[in-house]
């Protein structure tokens, strides 16, 4: 196993409006969400990492095109790394969703297996069978769950412990040897920094 910086795409236009979207070609980013990402890009300034690994989806693409200009690296897409499958609830609005909703966002319980929602398990399988495939130090831009799934597991919580974990725009996750060193960071110290130097 090698070390991951999970990053988060920045904010896109499903953020703002309220959408589910796991579609691949829609949904970029916003004018904040390019500032977020350069944001995030400028921190990685000078550390040394093997690759950047993205979700194919748009607005996790997008983020990592604005990451390379910073540390100089091409992109490989991974399915892998995509936004949970939604099922049913792709290209709905959020609030339509209020009634089954953990506070503020999670889709919980029964009407996550209604929707035909991606099962939390094998969301966490496919992510590891990713970082399993990617020995060294490594760039992995994604989304919420699919990162909220892969630090929970590694801090030993199960879906219902992790709800109250916030993985927000552009936020860095540093995964190393099996333990989770950052978690949703907006910014990252020097003990990540160590890592990738």
């Amino acid at each position: 196993m090698g070390s991951y910086l999970f990053i988060r795409h920045g904010e896109s236009t499903i953020n703002v409006a309220g959408t589910l979207s796991d579609e691949i070609n829609k949904n970029n980013l916003t004018e904040k969400g390019i500032k977020q990402a350069r944001r995030t890009g400028e921190q990685l300034k000078g550390l040394k990492f093997d690759g950047i690994i993205s979700s194919p989806i748009t607005r996790a693409y997008e983020t990592a095109k604005i990451i390379s200009e910073y540390v100089n690296l091409d992109i490989k897409k991974d399915n892998r790394l995509r936004e949970v499958g939604l099922g049913n609830a792709s290209g709905h609005n959020i609030n339509e969703f209020l009634d089954c909703l953990y506070p503020d966002s999670h889709i919980t319980g029964d009407m996550r297996k209604k929707i035909e929602m991606e099962d939390w398990d094998k969301l966490i399988l496919r992510v590891k069978d990713c970082m399993n495939d990617y020995n060294g130090r490594y760039i992995f831009v994604s989304h919420s769950d699919p990162i909220r799934a892969i630090g929970s597991y590694y801090l030993g919580f199960n879906e219902g412990d992790s709800y109250g974990i916030s993985i927000k725009n552009a936020s860095m996750t540093a995964i190393s040897e099996n333990n989770v060193l950052c978690l949703g960071a907006i910014n990252i110290d020097n003990k990540i920094k160590l890592l990738f130097e």
